[in-house]
């Protein structure tokens, strides 16, 4: 195995930077080729991933892929109500609350850790106090407010999809805000300071997601060699650059073996190093998903190692994210974070 000091971050967007090699150095290039015959040690190969350097199969101690998951926007029906004592004449104050659980969402709208400021407008007066008129007057003010102040940060967009009914829904860019309470209350002068209203959700359309494994996001946080640092693995930059655009299933890789190059796990001037190091891998989905790609590969093995039940990794599919210890020893994941059986499922 190669020189390392420590956990290690690549992305891959060339599937040729993957290889799999049998114990007679022959490469595996297709799925069908690797079989259990690479988990035992006298019939173990090699997996070589470019930048890392190789790993014999047999030391593989734990495997999980997780293929890229696309935000979702959070979409809720909520039921206007007339406030009590309500007329003609008055208006609607609308105030939308929200929470977020990214710095960069709470960089424009933030009022308090983890919460943004809350969007509060005012409607025309009213010419009709029914729930559906209410909620027709708020869907029209929010439109006019956001026509007359077109620079504003909008994190949530409102409709009236239906008679009575008020929709929310996050902007683009802002799938990790959730609105956490939209209330009203009638305004007029000379009636004082009136009360909020919670409006009830309804319909709950979706639940919002930022996403993971978005390039958008692993070019903000991956640790890799660039140009401008030392290329200390003499990675081809062009191959490591992430694409912000792109969709990545994530490799975690985990192996028990002691250092074959540079320093030994019983180095005199560094003290026992660990004889378990781990690795993460983004390999890109437009370029590496196909057919015996370097995903499919890779998640054939897994299949192979889950149904062995090596180091206790298991393959039993239909197991979500969240769910303990299955989301620990379960090997391959899909986009919607539910676990399947077979490679061929998981790139399908």
């Amino acid at each position: 195995m190669a020189f390392t000091l420590s956990d290690k971050q690549r992305v891959i967007n060339t599937p040729s930077s993957v290889r799999i090699f049998n114990a007679s150095n022959v490469e595996l290039t297709t799925e069908a080729g690797i079989t259990s015959a690479l988990l035992t040690p006298a019939t173990a190969g090699k997996i070589l991933i470019d930048g890392f350097g190789h790993f014999d199969t047999s030391a593989i101690t734990d495997i999980q892929l997780r293929r890229g998951r696309v935000a979702v926007n959070e979409s809720l029906d909520f039921t206007a109500v007339a406030p009590a004592n309500v007329a003609i004449g008055d208006v609607i104050e609308a105030k939308v609350e929200m929470d977020t659980n990214r710095y960069q969402s709470t960089l424009f709208v933030q009022d308090k850790l983890g919460g943004a400021k809350p969007f509060v407008f005012t409607t025309a007066p009213l010419t009709a106090i029914t729930p559906a008129a209410i909620a027709t007057a708020i869907s029209d003010a929010y439109a006019a407010a956001i026509a007359k102040f077109t620079k504003g940060e909008y994190p949530v967009i409102l409709s009236n999809p239906s008679s009575g009914v008020v929709r929310t829904v996050t902007a683009a860019g802002f799938e990790s805000v959730t609105v956490r309470k939209f209330s009203i209350r009638r305004s007029n002068q000379g009636i004082g300071t009136q009360p909020f209203y919670k409006l009830a959700i309804a319909t709950t359309n979706a639940i919002g997601f930022e996403g993971e494994n978005l390039g958008k996001f692993l070019e903000e946080s991956i640790r890799m060699n660039t140009p401008w640092t030392a290329n200390v693995y003499g990675v081809d930059t062009a191959d490591t650059r992430v694409d912000i655009r792109a969709t990545y299933t994530a490799l975690y890789l985990e192996v028990s073996a002691p250092f074959t190059e540079n320093l030994s796990t019983l180095a005199a001037d560094h003290g026992p190093l660990a004889a378990t190091h781990r690795f993460v891998l983004f390999l890109n989905e437009a370029t590496c998903l196909g057919a015996d790609g370097a995903i499919g590969k890779l998640a054939k093995f897994a299949q192979v190692a889950g149904t062995a039940g090596t180091a206790g990794m298991t393959i039993a599919g239909g197991v979500a994210l969240g769910t303990l210890p299955g989301e620990r020893t379960e090997v391959l994941f899909l986009a919607n974070g539910v676990s399947t059986t077979t490679a061929a499922l998981f790139r399908a």
